[in-house]
């Protein structure tokens, strides 16, 4: 299915604010609420680490935020750092709003509110109640797939060359390389085996069904949810009846769950996690549906709502307006 419809024509088309359940005492880490725009979370990061002279790894946050959009997302520092209150650097700026005795961690936020302008429509579309929940583009850049997949096949010297790193010693390379990062690598080609097993469930199991392009694939919505979970595939993966179409996928791709165990890159080695297929969402909202001042003849609709934290925003707009 072609895509008509248009996001982020504008940084402020999208904004995301972090939801987490704060509390405050006299603890020594200083929290802030970070607003950006046009910046990634490093990047802004790094922005804050050179003006305030700290060490990156004093900072913790619970998770990026698009670069394209304006966000609110909260960090922390650790020990006493009043003289970053109020701080503005070009597309970022930080607000101080207590103390704390825990540092924020990955995943310690527990969803997203999105406030978001669909444009370039011919007509108003209806609320939605729940989404697909899929892993969309932002997880797939131009080589976090290959990278993943040569990583399960041992494949370092290819992984080396990708990544201009030194490839005569390639092991050796990969061993000082960035280890979360080769972990995300991993992951990307994990998410991307999912969504190649939710699109050939839902078509198995549903009459009635759509399907959305996109660059690794289709994304195929269906109208009717289930309560279910299927895995991010690693070495003890034990699959259930319904997740047996992941036998399929691992078929095309030439892997087995036994590559999972990568004895050579230990720290890479990991169990099986499980997400959700199906997500509600919370208090969504059609705030209006106007006339679209940057698409002649068309209209634009501006919508609200909350989604639990890894679910994506873009992945609700296709399904909904498509």
């Amino acid at each position: 299915m072609f895509l008509m419809h248009k996001i982020k024509q504008l940084l402020e088309d999208f904004y995301v604010k972090e939801l987490m359940n704060l509390n405050f005492n006299q603890g020594r880490y200083a929290y802030f609420l970070l607003r950006k725009n046009n910046l990634t979370t490093l990047d802004a990061l790094l922005s804050i680490v050179k003006k305030a002279k700290i060490d990156l790894k004093n900072i913790g946050y619970a998770g990026n935020k698009d670069k394209k959009a304006v966000t609110e997302q909260h960090i922390s520092i650790r020990n006493d750092n009043r003289n970053l209150e109020n701080l503005k650097i070009n597309n970022l700026e930080l607000k101080f709003i207590g103390y704390n005795n825990k540092r924020i961690n990955l995943g310690d936020n527990i969803g997203n509110e999105f406030i978001i302008v669909v444009r370039n429509l011919d007509k108003k579309y209806n609320k939605i109640n729940f989404i697909i929940n899929y892993f969309d583009e932002q997880r797939f850049s131009k080589s976090n797939i290959k990278i993943g997949k040569y990583l399960l096949q041992g494949k370092f010297k290819e992984i080396c060359k990708l990544l201009n790193l030194d490839y005569r010693n390639p092991l050796e390379s990969l061993k000082r390389y960035n280890k979360k990062q080769l972990r995300f690598y991993l992951h990307s080609y994990q998410s991307y085996i999912f969504n190649k097993a939710v699109s050939e469930y839902l078509k198995n199991e549903y009459k009635n069904y759509k399907e959305v392009k996109y660059s690794l694939g289709e994304f195929v919505f269906v109208d009717k949810e289930e309560k279910l979970k299927f895995p991010l595939v690693n070495f003890d993966t034990k699959f259930s009846k319904k997740e047996k179409v992941f036998f399929k996928v691992l078929k095309e791709e030439g892997i087995k769950l036994e590559q999972f165990l990568i004895r050579e890159l230990p720290w890479l080695i990991d169990e099986t996690l499980y997400r959700d297929v199906f997500v509600d969402v919370k208090d969504f909202k059609i705030l209006s549906y106007e006339k679209d001042e940057l698409n002649m003849e068309k209209h634009k609709q501006i919508i609200s709502f909350i989604l639990p934290k890894g679910s994506y925003a873009t992945i609700l707009i296709k399904q909904m307006f498509s």
